[in-house]
């Protein structure tokens, strides 16, 4: 059976069990839950740089994107009963809604551009890449059954993964989830195993459980490879399209498995490493050390990760840069939702291979209330590294907001400097970064760069950022985040990229953000 269903007939098996047994103790589970809430008020702007022309409807040249700011509120419950016989259960239930002002798309004002930016992130989106700019939703994203036995984990339902490939990324309203399972033991000393299987995942913005390939990251070649909810197979569709889309249909799209195991039985030296297996399409392994020591009153981490990708099918599905494949026509992306402009014949590797590795280093100073990061990371030329599911592989290295810095031939750096200011303002903590990144403008990414991007070339990045915690209101939080963004323009002639402006290419994509978040945590 799959796992769809799976969190229906656990709930009933628990319930019809523990109900045979004592209608006291089930009730003393659900009296002795836990309720936790969060109201949450959200707001996004991103102003773009250079496009004057977009702005007063001229033609091109010109950034084909319009600025916009978003506003939401909303928030979430989430419960879960007390264990009986190492049986709970738990249920999540999320909400977003615009509030009326402070809202406004300007990619909607003109026919044919409808590229949405971050702010989209906090509405209604879908199915696959269209946008409801504005418009609120909910979802019941959580509903699992948990047994607990000593130290051993055991989840499986609909709930919130978090491993390096799969993250839940709640940095908008509503986080990812997924339908699968997971186990998770710590019953063997300082070494923790664990075991996660995700057979379906929910985007932000979602109300539907897609398949694993069923996201905005993934390639638009797998995309339509697995005909999700992204692809179009237009019934007006003529010549070699309609033949193209008659071959579409690979419904069953291989469900995901990680492995991982953490061990800390080395003083001040923790190591992990994980396997992630995507049947068909690719598997990465994932291996990192951090090792912690004192110099003086200076606390000092000296970091490692080192990333593998095994190509097992994407590279024949993705194809290369200047070859043809039925499923890299007529695919829905940000740009067009009906594919006429989505450019995704030139979205592919140079060499119809995706295997590649990532290697990232990282050094922390601690000094009383200051803490610094430096970082560096590469990514080898073989292609870029696959991440669907929002589990990015630089992240805590060099990775910032909006950036994607695992392309193929790219370096990274990055130097951040953490401040908490307590000792003046209580609650008050601020963040400073720099970041630069390095990219090949030869290769041809399948995966964005920055901000939805597919072609731009290096990046400088300034982000500053500030949160509060009040002191006064239990589970009040504030916080700001802002972001400079300096996009080097790539050229069609360098890249040999037949793609337009509304990807990037022969376009200066540099943009600001800002970001502020209200939380109240009950």
């Amino acid at each position: 059976m799959r796992v769809v269903n799976l969190s229906i007939v656990a709930a009933m098996a628990c319930l019809l069990g523990t109900a045979a047994q004592a209608a006291e103790d089930l009730a003393s589970a659900f009296k002795e839950g836990k309720l936790d809430g969060r109201i949450r008020l959200h707001y996004i702007g991103t102003d773009w740089d250079h496009n004057d022309q977009w702005n007063l409807n001229l033609p091109a040249p010109g950034k084909p994107d319009g600025d916009s700011q978003g506003l939401a509120v909303g928030g979430s419950l989430i419960y879960k009963t007390a264990p009986l016989y190492g049986l709970s259960a738990g249920v999540g239930f999320y909400t977003t809604h615009g509030m009326g002002f402070l809202t406004n798309d300007n990619n909607g004002d003109v026919s044919g551009h409808p590229k949405n930016t971050t702010a989209s992130d906090l509405f209604a989106r879908g199915p696959g890449a269209a946008t409801d700019f504005g418009a609120g939703y909910s979802v019941m994203a959580q509903s699992y059954l948990q047994y607990d036995l000593a130290k051993t984990t055991i989840k499986a339902g609909r709930f919130l993964m978090a491993n390096p490939f799969i993250n839940p990324n709640d940095t908008k309203m509503i986080p990812i989830a997924v339908e699968g399972a997971s186990v998770q033991s710590t019953d063997f000393g300082n070494t923790t195993l664990i075991l996660d299987y995700a057979d379906k995942i929910k985007e932000r913005g979602m109300t539907y459980f897609g398949s694993m390939a069923d996201t905005g990251d993934t390639p638009d070649a797998i995309k339509n490879y697995y005909n999700t909810h992204y692809t179009v197979n237009s019934p007006t569709a003529t010549g070699a399209l309609a033949v193209d889309q008659q071959s579409y249909g690979h419904f069953s799209t291989p469900s995901v498995t990680v492995a991982g195991i953490k061990n800390k039985s080395i003083d001040n030296l923790e190591l992990q490493g994980w396997y992630m297996n995507w049947p068909d399409i690719v598997d990465q392994m994932m291996a990192e050390g951090n090792y912690k020591i004192k110099a003086g009153d200076v606390g000092l981490t000296f970091g490692a990760r080192f990333m593998q990708q095994f190509d097992h099918g994407a590279g024949d599905i993705i194809t290369p840069m200047d070859g043809s494949s039925i499923y890299t026509t007529g695919a829905v992306t940000a740009t067009s939702p009906l594919g006429g402009t989505s450019k995704v014949q030139v979205k592919g590797d140079n060499d119809n291979r995706v295997d590649t590795y990532m290697v990232a280093l990282r050094a922390i100073a601690n000094y009383q209330a200051a803490r610094f990061l430096v970082a560096y990371s590469h990514t080898d030329s073989g292609g870029d590294l696959i991440a669907p599911w929002r589990g990015f592989p630089t992240e805590g290295y060099t990775r910032s907001m909006t950036i994607t810095d695992w392309n193929a031939n790219t370096n990274a750096y990055k130097g951040q400097l953490d401040y908490d200011f307590n000792s003046m303002v209580q609650g008050l903590s601020a963040l400073l970064s720099y970041s630069y990144y390095d990219r090949d403008p030869s290769k041809v990414s399948y995966v964005g760069q920055t901000n939805r991007y597919y072609g731009n070339g290096d990046t400088h990045q300034w982000n500053f950022d500030m949160k509060y915690v009040s002191a006064d209101i239990k589970g009040l939080e504030l916080r700001v985040r802002t972001m400079i963004q300096q996009n080097d323009v790539v050229s069609a002639n360098i890249t040999g990229n037949t793609g337009g402006a509304s990807e990037g290419i022969t376009n200066d994509t540099s943009n600001k953000e800002l970001r502020v978040e209200v939380n109240y945590l009950f």
